[in-house]
């Protein structure tokens, strides 16, 4: 048996709720992980440390082997998860090469703690993306005991649940290898998702665009906020003066900052569904290449890829900034407590998308030249 016909799961989780929950969501793993072992006679082996390298080393090789149909992503799923800008980056990854593969089960979360506003609806695309998976709810099992009949029996069937995706999984992914190796490949038509993905771009890079603008108003109206409150200070206005121009702040900001929440809703939700098609694109071009079919186009698309993950990241210090400024507003006064919130809310799906727009151009500099 190859390396890549193990079957690995990777446990996506936070180790403060781990603390929190003395430990047992790691021993959760363990248990998994002996149960599908009891049932297939097979190993399942489930990294957990996310601290250790060969983490991160197995990580890319199992993406990079396109999952394999033998490679799993289990969240497990609280509140904190979704602060936690590491498992969010590592949904979203894991999430777009499945997808691209036709393997979306392959993503099997936990849901451990109840998460208030987790539905497929949620404009936050990382909870849509939990909620659009089946996942299991563990919330009336985390207090129980662990050799109680309930949980123990819970862990039998989340195991068995893991084999029938696999059992799935493998079918697909030799699947897509049988018509990545036939001509029949070309029926899924390179050139018909390039088009797809060349008529998507213009509307994500249009919504980064506007992300940007309005970003600036109202780092500019926040800047004369604060001209305004050392104003008073000097003045000795006191806390009066600086609550008036909080006021005044939030009513010429809530306009702008509405604006600013829905386009962090479409960027994300825009990227996300740009994701899998490109990261498949990038799959085809070596065989593309190879045969000489299109490779200018594909040059050209690769480079226009290139050119928005750059002008992407060199933005983030600016974003970092804004967030910092953000953050401090929520102390002025209880009226700009929600909309800083709104706006903390924006940057973090844009800085969560950085993780797939950085994970496009480490493959496509894999692949070399062309």
């Amino acid at each position: 048996m190859s390396d890549y016909e193990k079957v690995v799961g990777f446990w996506s989780y936070t180790h403060r709720d781990d603390r929190l929950n003395k430990g047992r969501i790691r021993e959760l793993s363990q248990l998994i992980s002996d149960e599908y072992e009891a049932i297939t006679a097979e190993e399942l082996r489930i990294f957990v440390d996310k601290n250790n390298l060969e983490w991160g080393a197995e990580w890319h090789a199992r993406i990079e082997a396109a999952l394999a149909g033998t490679t799993f992503c289990i969240p497990i799923v609280t509140p904190a998860f979704f602060k936690s800008s590491e498992c969010r980056r590592e949904v979203l990854t894991f999430s777009g090469h499945a997808k691209s593969l036709g393997l979306e089960e392959l993503l099997l979360p936990i849901l451990y703690v109840k998460v208030p506003g987790l539905s497929a609806d949620s404009p936050d695309e990382v909870m849509s993306l939990i909620a659009s998976r089946q996942y299991v709810d563990w919330t009336h099992l985390r207090t129980e005991d662990e050799n109680s009949p309930a949980h123990r029996k819970a862990v039998e069937d989340l195991a068995e649940r893991l084999v029938g995706i696999l059992e799935r999984s493998v079918q697909v992914a030799s699947e897509n290898e049988r018509v990545i190796e036939s001509s029949e490949g070309e029926d899924s038509s390179l050139l018909e998702t390039m088009a797809a993905m060349e008529a998507a771009f213009p509307r994500w890079t249009s919504v980064v665009d506007e992300f940007t603008s309005v970003m600036g108003v109202i780092g500019t109206e926040t800047g004369l906020a604060a001209e305004q409150i050392q104003r008073s200070d000097a003045q000795g206005g006191g806390f009066a003066g600086r609550l008036h121009a909080s006021h005044q702040l939030a009513e010429r900001i809530t306009q702008p900052v509405d604006r600013f929440y829905e386009l962090g809703n479409l960027y994300s939700a825009e990227l996300v569904t740009v994701d899998p098609g490109i990261l498949a694109l990038i799959r085809e071009a070596p065989r593309q290449a190879a045969t000489g079919e299109d490779l200018g186009t594909i040059q050209e698309f690769f480079s226009n890829v290139k050119s928005a993950v750059t002008a992407s990241r060199a933005n983030l210090p600016a974003l970092r900034g804004f967030a910092e400024s953000v953050s401090a507003l929520k102390g002025l006064s209880k009226a700009m407590r929600p909309l800083a919130v709104k706006m903390e809310s924006a940057v973090q799906q844009v800085m969560d998308g950085q993780a797939i727009l950085d994970e496009w151009e480490r493959l496509i500099d894999e692949i070399g030249n062309l």
